[in-house]
């Protein structure tokens, strides 16, 4: 038995409609192990500032899940994060701090939230009405600090180690890098258009706007020794920068109606390395697992290879329904279609071409906001338990 210690939606459809690509166990497949670690965490929306959306060696229900717990909370606006102990909400009405255990709320704070982070201790939100970046002590929700920005958000906050700070971005396209203890400034940038997504590896911090320019800046140190972010290049691509994952080659951006693009970094001035044009809308998230780059959107859910931009898989669908972000672990991808959870096999179930058998695992009827994957379980926000939104825990 597992451990119990511890928005934008899209479009899609529900209901298979085919199967198509390269395969689970084909040319150009990647293979992927069960997880045996129960006691991981998700304690950013992609999981860690890579954004991968992926936790390889997390324990996740393979076969049909049972309720652990189940809370009413107020309708999430934002993705779900879990750190240590604590599930954390960001809700219509508050940010709520659940007991991952058992859902005994442990505080909650009176703001309207866009995105929330946790890193060492303490969480930062970011608002979606009013222009303020929060922090507040994880384990007590006692506010630490608050700072001004230009605008509001569509992006959560994204705490980063280079130059130890919380990267924002505002819908005015302001980009800053916040002390964590105090929220002091230590650099800015101005994007052309507002923020929509953020990414990070190392010293390198990675853009995405509404206007679709993606940016990589350097973090370095300036000559006062303080940090400073210095762009490296900004390329326009084919649609709003609605998902980054940090890889360390390349970045992966993927774009409203113009599909995903892999982007070479550093010297290489963000070059395009292959564009697959007809990957889906996806719903704010890429998950990058192994060798292989998946997400979920308008015409189903989608592998390609993150190499080449092969095809490897594909989910078809055949009726329009909401749709979460896409998320993974050990060998498992986890995503709300229509009125449904459903878990895949991650490398594309077992065939060739359209002839494949096994891609499904599990489906549960369920209204799906977000999904995380954290202690052996998923944590599940819907619209809808039995009327009500809420949070639900399933192992």
């Amino acid at each position: 038995m597992v451990s119990r210690r511890r928005l934008l939606s899209g479009f899609a459809a529900a209901g298979a409609a085919g199967f198509a690509g390269c395969l689970g166990n084909g040319p150009g497949a990647t293979s992927f192990s069960p997880g045996r670690d129960s006691t991981t965490e998700w304690p950013l929306p992609g999981r860690g500032p890579r954004a991968t959306n992926y936790a390889p060696d997390a324990v996740a229900p393979r076969t049909p899940p049972t309720e652990r717990w189940r809370a009413e909370v107020g309708r999430a606006v934002g993705r779900v994060v879990v750190a240590g102990d604590t599930v954390f909400v960001p809700a219509e009405d508050a940010l709520h701090a659940l007991r991952l255990r058992d859902g005994e709320e442990r505080w909650r704070a009176p703001i309207r939230p866009y995105g929330v982070a946790v890193a060492d201790g303490v969480a930062y939100a970011v608002s979606r009405d009013e222009p303020l970046v929060y922090a507040f002590e994880a384990g007590t929700g006692e506010e630490r600090w608050r700072a001004e920005a230009a605008a509001d958000f569509a992006a959560a906050p994204l705490p980063v180690s280079a130059g130890d700070a919380v990267v924002v971005g505002d819908t005015d396209g302001r980009v800053a890098a916040l002390a964590p203890r105090t929220g002091e400034p230590r650099w800015a940038f101005r994007t052309f258009t507002g923020v929509y997504s953020l990414a990070a590896r190392g010293d390198r911090v990675y853009v995405g706007t509404t206007g679709g320019e993606a940016y990589e800046l350097h973090v370095v140190e300036g000559d006062d020794g303080s940090p400073r972010g210095v762009p490296l290049w900004r390329r326009k691509l084919p649609g709003t920068v609605r998902a980054l994952t940090a890889a360390r080659e390349a970045v992966y951006a993927a774009t409203f109606g113009g599909g995903v693009l892999r982007l070479a970094i550093g010297a290489a001035a963000g070059r395009t390395e292959w564009h697959a044009a007809g990957a889906p809308t996806v719903t704010d998230a890429l998950v990058h697992a192994g060798g292989l780059l998946a997400g979920a959107g308008p015409t189903g859910v989608s592998a390609f290879g993150d190499g080449d931009g092969g095809r490897r898989w594909r989910v078809g669908v055949d009726r329009v329904a909401p749709v979460s972000p896409a998320v993974a672990a050990g060998d498992t991808l986890y995503v709300g279609i229509g009125g449904a959870l459903r878990a895949y096999a991650l490398g594309g179930g077992i065939g060739v071409g359209p002839y494949r058998v096994d891609i499904e695992r599990w489906r549960r009827e369920l209204s799906v906001r977000n999904v995380v994957v954290a202690d052996g379980a998923l944590v599940v926000a819907s619209d809808d338990l039995a009327g009500s939104p809420g949070v639900v825990v399933l192992e």
